[in-house]
Parts: structure tokens; C-alpha cells; sequence
């Protein structure tokens, strides 16, 4: 016989739980094994019975103790539990760090359908990756934003002076907050205009917020 896959639920809301249940159910090589609806219960649940758990399906968007936070400790603790996210945030750049800082192995919306889900638990736990057309896009797109950022290559200054022009100062207000000259601030705009090939500072800070320079 196939072994069980023992899942655990993490979502602060009752309902969806109770859902993904459901959902599960129709599996017959899946169980849900645990289910909780705050963090710190999942991780003292976990810690009373280490090796019971195969696949975390954990929400993100939680209060006491968010899902990121959740998803380090259980890495931490326990890392051959594997975790799978499933939420509506699927920005790029939260999948990426989730992915390097806590291993993660697949993410999901939560708009996902049941056959996708239990193919991504069964792929996850045969020690593969599963991540949505939807995700790989984000992740795709965040990684190019990442690289042209990269390829600008600003000076610390620079990204200073382009945070100064972000709040709408002046070269001599810049120049007085960063105790230089006028004339350094203008050189220092130049290259900036050059380097991120824009022409004005309507075009730089489009640019800025596109790719998150500041973040």
C-alpha cells in the first residue's frame, strides 16, 4: 500500500480550513493530520509529535504569528516537513524569499481548484516543486525587475539623492540635507539620469517604483 501523505493546516480562518478539508478528502492518499488556526498551537501541536506531519499547507496573511514567520520556525524545527503556501499574496518578491529563506516547495492562490491542489501535495511530497502558472510568472517577472536593478549599478549616494528627489526636495534642499554642494548634487542627478537612461524626474520615478529601487 501507498503511504498516507499526513498534511497539516495552518489558516486563521475556521472556514477555509474546513474547506480544504473537504477538498482533501477525496484523496485517498492524503490526510489531514492537524489543523490550527494560529501559529504558536501549530508549532507546540508539532512539537509534541515531531513525525507526524509530511506537507504544511500554511496561509500567509495571518495575526498573532504571520505565515513567513511560521514558515521560518517550522524550517528551523522541523525541515523535513515540507510547506506549501497557499494565499492571495503572491507577490514576486515574498515567493522569492520565501523560497530561499524558508525552502518553501510550492505556493498556491487560494483561488486554486482541487485537482491542482492535491497534485501539487502529492508532487511536494515525492520531492518535487510545485508552484502555479501564476506564481512562476511573478517570481519571472520579479526576477527580471530584480536583474535591470542590479544592472543599474547606483551608488549608495545616488539612491539617496534619489530618495531626497522622491520627497520632492530641491538640489540646494538636497545639498543642505546631505551636507554637499549644490553642484555635487547636480553631478550626482546626471549620472542618475544616465545611468537609469530616463530624462526627467516624472520618468526616474516611474522607473524607481516599477522596480522597487527604494524598497
Amino acid at each position: 500500500m501507498m503511504k498516507k501523505i499526513n498534511v497539516a493546516i495552518l489558516d486563521d480562518h475556521q472556514i477555509v480550513i474546513d474547506g480544504l478539508k473537504l477538498l482533501l478528502e477525496k484523496s485517498e492518499r492524503i490526510k489531514v493530520g492537524m489543523e490550527h488556526t494560529n501559529g504558536f498551537e501549530l508549532l507546540k501541536s508539532l512539537r509534541d509529535d515531531k513525525n507526524s506531519i509530511d506537507i504544511l499547507l500554511l496561509d500567509l496573511m495571518m495575526p498573532v504569528m504571520s505565515g513567513q514567520e511560521c514558515a521560518l520556525m517550522v524550517r528551523q524545527e522541523f525541515p523535513q516537513i515540507k510547506i506549501i503556501i497557499l494565499s492571495m499574496n503572491n507577490d514576486g518578491k515574498t515567493v522569492s524569499g520565501l523560497i530561499e529563506q524558508a525552502d518553501i516547495r510550492g505556493f498556491l492562490p487560494k483561488s486554486v481548484n482541487k485537482n491542482e491542489l492535491i497534485e501539487a501535495i502529492e508532487n511536494v511530497f515525492d520531492g518535487k516543486h510545485y508552484f502555479s502558472e501564476e506564481i512562476l510568472e511573478e517570481l519571472k517577472l520579479y526576477g527580471n525587475r530584480k536583474q535591470q536593478k542590479e544592472d543599474l549599478k547606483l551608488s549608495l549616494r545616488e539612491l539617496e539623492i534619489i530618495k531626497l528627489i522622491a520627497k520632492g526636495l530641491t538640489n540646494k534642499q538636497i545639498a543642505g540635507e546631505l551636507f554637499i554642494s549644490e553642484k555635487t548634487v547636480e553631478t550626482h542627478r546626471k549620472n542618475i539620469f544616465r545611468k537609469t537612461s530616463t530624462h526627467n524626474v516624472g520618468s526616474l520615478l516611474h522607473l524607481v517604483k516599477r522596480l522597487g529601487i527604494l524598497e
